[in-house]
């Protein structure tokens, strides 16, 4: 995009006429702004669409990326013409590298910090209507080009009772924008919860994602909510001495207008610098992890939106954060349910006996239902053996081993929990994902061996002794001894009981050699044939039916009776393909479960989830 562009043979800022455009669109009438924004969505398909078409033709890597490109390149720059709301859609788009190629991501990536901004004398002009007096009254050497433009506001620097700050002036027309294009965002996600096939086992609730995200965007364009979040976060970090947060001038700031202290700092990407300035990338990359696992797992209240942007360094190697428009708090139930989580995929290290992290694996199910996660009635007892076999296969990985193969391990029970969508992830999730995401990313671009799972395992144990709560020095001495030796009440428990125990197994072996154990088993190969038999029977009874129709309409001499004969005919054969459809997706996804590898594995790859 060009800096200016020639208008009535005068040059134009780019980013003024973005913002006349977009001020436009917002008091347009609601009809036109649908049909532009749904006019522009299907040339993205078709747009998409080509790179696609040049493979099956057969056309070189090279001519499918120029493609791939041209097709992101067109998507970005319409979704700057459409205005913020698209900006922001496309922010999260861009950290999506699991569901759009490389050539896209990168690309619409240019959102995130390169969003041309308007000129200093529109802004100066905000500023004084927001505040009710003139802005040079109120601030000294008000800078004229911004320092930094984003999707809802810029910054400016000036100087405020002789210290410098950084002022956020927000964007014109921001709220009736939003009012229109949230409406065709919630029609999307209608559309989506109807049409998701869900494939990967998770029953994603679109229409609740939106909400949460409608509301968390209102928010964000509400600056003094920006300023009290600022002050909460901080509040959070006061212990930590090495994350900065800007103060916030209360008194010269408005709902559209924030002042915060200028805090200058380097993005956490730029290596170059970070190595000039001699600071230990490995201590940032690290500070990033205990930053987030902070937010996260001890105060629940997390910054949404940590990309290279809002996340940066100071000179000393402090953490500095910045935009607090969007954080998010995660709800009781769900907080303690994630709390839960952590505690039994970390308990025991690395080097856990299968005995013990089966244990875990209980208390890790009845966090993640706590918190909503998994849906009521589901087969615990799958979800718990699909849990022995991940945290199996972290704990693999934090010591550097494989782990097995997923479909060979738990193929069956895997096919059955993603059939029944017994996984459902609140909202809130969605902006734990896509800040992971982000800091995942910077932690790695600092230091290759960066492994959040890793420097987690001292956080999360500390934060559990923690939790504990010891009442003498002597009791938190006694469980350090009890952790180096081994030695604790459920040892000395197990000693006790054995007899009791063994009693109890003579006596189980008894009722067998008399017949009167009952064992219930269950077999999921039979369940899935009498659920097989069940379409086939279906598709078998509609085929019947449409052709008793056809046989009526063909011995009816009246033509009424005739085309009821057809109409009816058409209708069962329409549900008998609709039926022959189920059974072949039916056998092909038994199929693909009945694998020990996924088709596009080698032989030697396996699974190594977190």
């Amino acid at each position: 995009d060009e800096a200016t562009i020639m208008k009535n043979d005068e040059e134009v800022p780019f980013g003024e006429l973005l913002e006349q455009g977009w001020d436009k669109r917002g008091n347009s009438s609601a009809l036109r702004r649908n049909a532009e924004v749904w006019n522009f969505a299907l040339k993205c398909v078709f747009r998409a669409l080509k790179p696609r078409k040049l493979r099956k033709k057969g056309a070189s890597d090279e001519e499918i990326q120029a493609a791939q490109v041209e097709a992101a390149t067109f998507i970005r720059d319409g979704l700057l013409t459409l205005g913020p709301t698209f900006v922001k859609l496309g922010q999260v788009v861009a950290t999506r590298t699991d569901v759009l190629p490389k050539t896209y991501t990168d690309t619409l990536s240019s959102l995130q910090d390169e969003v041309p901004g308007f000129g200093g004398a529109r802004a100066k002009e905000i500023v004084s209507k927001e505040l009710g007096r003139p802005c040079d009254e109120v601030f000294q050497d008000f800078s004229a080009e911004p320092l930094k433009a984003a999707s809802l506001g810029q910054v400016h620097t000036a100087t405020y009772k002789g210290k410098k700050v950084a002022i956020k002036v927000q964007r014109a027309g921001l709220k009736e924008l939003f009012d229109v294009d949230l409406k065709n965002l919630k029609k999307l996600a209608e559309l989506l919860d109807k049409f998701d096939p869900k494939t990967d086992g998770a029953d994603r609730n679109w229409v609740s994602i939106y909400e949460e995200s409608e509301r968390l965007l209102y928010l964000e364009i509400d600056y003094l909510n920006e300023a009290s979040n600022a002050e909460r976060f901080a509040n959070d970090f006061k212990e930590k001495d090495w994350v900065r947060v800007p103060k916030v001038y209360r008194e010269v700031s408005t709902p559209r207008v924030l002042t915060m202290e200028f805090v200058e700092s380097i993005k956490l990407t730029d290596i170059q610098t970070i190595n000039n300035l001699g600071l230990d990338k490995e201590l940032l990359a690290k500070r990033t992890a205990e930053a987030f696992l902070r937010q996260i797992v001890e105060t629940a209240y997390f910054h949404c939106d940590p990309h290279p942007g809002n996340l940066c360094a100071d000179k000393e190697g402090n953490l500095v954060y910045y935009d607090f428009g969007m954080m998010d708090e995660l709800k009781p139930k769900v907080r303690s349910g994630f709390r839960k989580f952590c505690t039994a995929l970390f308990a025991g290290g690395p080097t856990i006996s299968d005995i013990d992290l089966a244990k875990n694996a209980k208390m890790l199910v009845d966090g993640v239902e706590e918190a909503g996660v998994l849906a009521r009635g589901a087969d615990r007892l799958a979800v718990e053996k699909l849990a022995r076999f991940f945290m199996r296969s972290f704990k693999d990985k934090q010591l550097g081993k494989k782990g097995s193969n997923i479909k060979s391990t738990i193929g069956t029970d895997l096919q059955t929990l993603t059939e029944n969508n017994v996984f459902r992830f609140p909202s809130t999730f969605t902006f734990i994902f896509r800040a992971f995401a982000s800091v995942d990313g910077i932690g790695k671009g600092l230091d290759k061996s960066y492994d959040i799972g890793k420097l987690a395992q001292p956080f999360i144990e500390a934060f559990t002794d923690a939790q504990k709560g010891y009442n003498s020095e002597a009791e938190k001495g006694f469980a350090i001894f009890r952790k180096a030796t081994g030695l604790n009440k459920q040892d000395i428990s197990t000693a006790v009981m054995s007899p009791k125990k063994i009693a109890y197994m003579e006596e189980t072996l008894r009722d067998m050699e008399s017949g009167n154990l009952k064992i219930r088993v269950r077999s999921l190969e039979n369940e899935k044939a009498l659920e097989r038999q069940s379409l086939t029977q279906g598709r078998m009874e509609n085929l019947l039916v449409a052709t008793a129709f056809l046989n009526v309409a063909g011995l009816m001499a009246r033509p009424l009776l005739r085309s009821a004969g057809l109409v009816g005919a058409g209708i069962f054969a329409l549900q008998a393909v609709m039926a022959n459809a189920k059974v072949k997706k039916f056998d092909k996804t038994q199929a693909k479960f009945e694998q020990t590898k996924f088709e596009e594995e080698d032989d030697d790859v396996v699974v190594e989830g977190e």
